[in-house]
């Protein structure tokens, strides 16, 4: 009697440990302007625009302005602020279909959006 339970406690030992957690999803970041005017302000928060993305499961969200790009300076124009969020890769093009982009890689260790 002894000799089964060991056996059982050990299989069940071996049977908790044979289970290996899923790995995280793959992510991408995609943006979406904001819609801030210079001049006028404004601006959408990111947790507001978030709703564009419902049914799509959202990592992270933040606000921030893109770098290496020319923004003139004139009333009314773009501010070069963006919203930005973290998704999984394979909802890339559910995302695209709302309007959003996916977000450059840094280049030369160098971001392209700050």
């Amino acid at each position: 009697m002894k000799s089964v339970l060991t056996v059982l406690a050990t299989a069940l030992l071996f049977t908790a440990c044979a289970h290996t957690p899923q790995a995280p999803a793959a992510q991408i970041q995609v943006y979406k302007s904001d819609g801030a005017r210079q001049c006028e302000g404004g601006g959408i928060a990111p947790e507001i625009m978030l709703k564009e993305l419902d049914g799509i499961h959202v990592y992270a969200a933040r606000k921030q302005l893109m770098q290496g790009v020319m923004v003139p300076a004139v009333c009314g124009g773009t501010t070069g602020s963006i919203n930005v969020y973290n998704i999984a890769a394979e909802d890339q093009a559910a995302a695209e279909q709302r309007g959003f982009a996916v977000l450059p890689p840094r280049k030369n260790n160098h971001p392209i959006f700050q």
